[in-house]
């Protein structure tokens, strides 16, 4: 007799949860060459003096607004707070460049989290999934999981810098349902996953969907280890119907 899950839907997180990126304690040596151009160009005195105001920067925006900016502005907004004399057209082509050296460095730190793509085997025809991710380069997280051949498991690949929105947010939640055609009082039908205990778990159960923390924090010291009311799994090989269905409440 086949195990009934609780939902119609599942909704994925994209980065640190299909496919990784840096080494494997989230540490971004991999974009040193990009922080390094403000240095070379004479404007900062190393690659990490540019990554900590870059860092202030984009945490101060999080506190405030859940619009997303995209790459090339965020680093021409830290250059013109940090560097005021410089003229405006230079900022914007050092911008530029390192939106272009991003491109080749943070692709060339990606890999598949074991088991990934056997899971989404499992799951395809069972549900339909979706994926709900942030991201600052608008069509990367579909262009990425095509790279690796992961893209023909979902119906759609919604990303932040597309839609203007970012988790945890409402807005791109609220989008996702509408793609999925969702109604508000059927969002309890969608299991959202993903290694961010607020963006993935926390704020869409607060919008009415279920979800599961893949918890990544044995191997990653920067993810948060879950609380004892958040439902957890470790390695893909346990997402599987039977381990959802002692997890989750079924409505």
């Amino acid at each position: 007799m086949s195990t009934v899950v609780a939902f119609d839907w599942i909704f994925f997180d994209c980065f640190n949860t299909l496919i990784d990126d840096f080494d494997q304690t989230g540490a971004e040596l991999a974009l040193l060459p990009v922080y390094s151009l403000p240095a070379e160009a004479g404007l900062y005195a190393s690659a990490t003096d540019f990554r900590l105001d870059y860092h202030h920067w984009r945490n101060r925006q999080w506190q405030t607004v859940h619009r997303e900016i995209e790459m090339g502005e965020r680093y021409q907004a830290v250059l013109r707070e940090n560097c005021p004399t410089v003229p405006l057209m230079e900022i914007e082509s050092l911008a530029a460049e390192m939106v272009e050296r991003f491109r080749t460095c943070y692709q060339q730190s990606l890999r598949l989290p074991p088991d990934v793509k056997e899971m989404l085997q499992f799951w395809q025809g069972r549900v339909k999934m979706g994926v709900v991710s942030n991201f600052y380069l608008r069509g990367w997280p579909k262009d990425l999981l095509a790279s690796f051949d992961l893209h023909v498991y979902f119906d759609f690949v919604l990303d932040s810098a597309a839609c203007g929105w970012r988790k945890p947010g409402e807005q791109i939640y609220n989008i996702a349902c509408e793609m999925a055609q969702i109604a508000p009082n059927d969002r309890y039908k969608i299991l959202f996953v993903g290694d961010h205990l607020l963006n993935d778990v926390l704020a869409p159960q607060r919008m009415g969907m279920q979800g599961l923390y893949f918890n990544r924090s044995q191997e990653r010291p920067t993810s948060a280890p879950p609380t004892a009311q958040v439902k957890s799994f470790t390695t893909w090989s346990q997402f599987r119907p039977e381990f959802c269905q002692s997890q989750l409440l079924v409505p």
